[in-house]
């Protein structure tokens, strides 16, 4: 039986890629990025609004939870894209939502929550509506405090609307 040994010359073409089809692996992996990019520019609107609707929720279910538990009422009003609830004039806690997200509230002066809970917007009945929506967003989200002040969120299209 015969064995056979590699030799240093034998092994020459057998290691590794060449340039050339490194090359076409870059841009066949670049093509499929550029495909790909528009795409995940709606995604990223998407998550926009999504994240910035439940930060929107979370504060109003807190401004709830507190009015409850201090026994005093609070509020949640808007200035701009900086979110706010309080009580009294101390504020709890704020949120500032990012400037690439529209946030469409329902009246500009916000809601209060009573001692029970109990929801009340400063102007117009309940329920109040926030819609929060993105320029790229194939969807928005609309979060809606009713008069019990149960805090809800709703997932429409883009060309649908909060009611």
């Amino acid at each position: 039986m015969k064995t056979q040994t590699m030799t240093a010359a034998t092994r020459v073409g057998l290691d590794g890629f060449t340039l050339i089809e490194a090359m076409v692996v870059v841009a066949l992996v670049a093509i499929l990025a550029a495909l790909a990019a528009p795409s995940f520019t709606t995604l990223i609107a998407n998550q926009r609004v999504n994240s910035s609707a439940q930060e929107l929720q979370t504060l109003f279910q807190f401004a709830r939870a507190e009015a409850v538990y201090q026994r005093t009422a609070s509020t949640v009003t808007a200035t701009g894209q900086k979110w706010e609830a309080k009580v009294g004039t101390k504020v709890l806690r704020e949120t500032v939502l990012p400037d690439a997200v529209t946030v469409t509230p329902a009246s500009a002066n916000g809601v209060s929550f009573d001692v029970t809970g109990a929801a009340k917007p400063a102007a117009g009945s309940a329920p109040y509506l926030v819609s929060v929506s993105a320029a790229k967003a194939s969807r928005l989200q609309c979060v809606s405090v009713t008069g019990a002040g149960l805090v809800r969120q709703a997932r429409k299209l883009a060309t649908e609307s909060c009611s």
